[in-house]
């Protein structure tokens, strides 16, 4: 089904369905765990919260800022878990809620740029409370002086405090992660959601790394309800442009580059899209991608003044790249970038972009992590490769691979310029819940065998 066309039974029954209730029920057991361990987890956190204000980390406001976000989760993920009765969703929703809100106490304690954001924001907010918005951030605009107006704003009803106001960011980018499952859910609804909800929920970069004042969580939040917006609107559901246009503002003024990636990959889906026989359902979607190509135009614009180049030709993004490339390479985590400049560099740039380091390369705690969670990933993409192939067959209904397959190969392209590892780390998390897609992915039998189910749910 396209943009803007009707809903019914008829045009929007899956492949396969999802489980019956009695094997809901069944899959719910298999993940009753997540209830008990989600409880444990938020309580955790908030112990943890208390004890680190006694010895001066943590603030009175940023524990009952924890304690209300927890209150106000229970109807939210009720609500969220309704809509996939396959699994036991709320509890698995509330535990990642945990690990995220223990995550940012070491965050906190790390933070570095953070600190910077924090600073300035503290000017900009009193410069707000007095209605005066018209003020230099001290950064471009897009970039950096984006981020630190975000701060700002933010700090405005936080009242200045560090560590609240680092919570905030750290739950922006749990709610963009919440984002990316409403949309796989929406998107792909003949396919299992338990395995994705798994694995974007619990994957420790997207814990870890979105959890402090920075780039990384409103990146996150960002992409997360382009990719929201993109599933509804592929569904005919228009309300979809209320999520992806903000989204992609919020990118834009962040990191121009990647929501430039994102417009390419959501024009790609939509041309993809299996088309209805309405004429107003064919108008919508090329209104829609018209739409989307001004949009590029404009972050195109962004990158152009960011990067000092003129036009993303071929010349402009090389020395782009050659820009991102000198930037990153410094530091103890520096290492030969695995640039993409043809064809043939391209496996490599893609191992470098989304798996390394590699165990061997490892110098620190935190790298040796970052490696064991690179081969973890790697594991997942060569199971995934018969997955994809399955999905080739069904990829006009299910055209959001095809969204979460075009960003992450532009991703691993642009990206593959960087070269330290604690950089390529973070900027990972913006492109792994869309990878995590495709390992997500069902299986040629998993299909034979929830389409049987389905035609015998319909025949009983």
């Amino acid at each position: 089904m396209t943009v803007g066309a009707p809903v019914s039974d008829s045009v929007t029954a899956p492949i396969f369905a999802r489980p019956s209730s009695r094997g809901a029920e069944r899959t719910g057991v298999r993940l009753a765990w997540a209830t008990g361990l989600g409880w444990a987890a938020v309580a955790v956190a908030i112990v943890s919260y208390i004890g680190a204000y006694t010895v001066g980390r943590a603030s009175v406001l940023g524990i009952l800022l924890a304690v209300g976000v927890v209150a106000v989760s229970v109807p939210w993920f009720n609500r969220v878990a309704r809509r996939t009765p396959d699994i036991a969703l709320a509890g698995l929703l509330r535990l990642s809620l945990g690990l995220k809100l223990m995550a940012t106490l070491p965050r906190f304690e790390l933070r570095q740029d953070s600190r910077d954001y924090y600073r300035v924001g503290s000017s900009l907010a009193n410069h707000f409370r007095s209605f005066d918005f018209f003020v230099d951030p001290g950064q471009s605009v897009p970039g950096t002086g984006s981020v630190r107006y975000m701060t700002g704003l933010v700090q405005v009803f936080t009242l200045e405090d560090e560590f609240a106001t680092f919570l905030v960011f750290s739950l922006v980018g749990f709610v963009g992660v919440v984002f990316f499952l409403q949309a796989f859910s929406i998107a792909l609804p003949s396919i299992d959601i338990r395995r994705y909800a798994l694995l974007v929920l619990l994957w420790p970069t997207l814990i870890y790394w979105p959890s402090s004042i920075g780039k990384d969580a409103v990146m996150i939040f960002g992409l997360g309800a382009v990719a929201y917006g993109l599933a509804r609107l592929m569904h005919g559901r228009l309300t979809g442009v209320l999520f992806a246009i903000p989204g992609l503002l919020i990118c834009g003024l962040v990191r121009p580059h990647v929501a430039l990636i994102a417009v390419f990959a959501a024009v790609a889906a939509l041309i993809v899209r299996s088309p209805r026989h309405s004429a107003g359902s064919t108008v919508t979607k090329f209104i829609l991608i018209g739409g989307l190509l001004v949009g590029g135009a404009i972050a195109s614009n962004a990158v152009e003044g960011i990067f000092d180049i003129d036009g993303l030709n071929p010349t402009g993004v090389s020395r782009a790249l050659d820009i991102a490339s000198q930037r990153s390479a410094q530091g103890g985590s520096s290492f030969s970038a695995a640039r993409i400049d043809g064809v043939s560099d391209f496996p490599m740039g893609l191992i470098t972009v989304l798996f390394r380091p590699f165990p061997t390369e490892a110098e620190s705690v935190a790298i040796v992590l970052t490696s064991l969670e690179g081969l973890l990933l790697a594991g997942l993409a060569l199971v995934a490769i018969p997955r994809v192939m399955a999905a080739v067959r069904h990829i006009r209904r299910e055209a959001y691979v095809v969204y979460a397959a075009g960003f992450s190969l532009v991703f691993v392209y642009l990206f593959s310029a960087l070269g330290n590892f604690g950089i390529l780390a973070r900027q990972r998390s913006m492109t792994l819940p869309l990878v995590l897609v495709i390992a997500a992915l069902p299986t040629a039998r998993e299909r034979v065998r929830r389409q049987r189910t389905m035609t015998r749910s319909e025949e009983s």
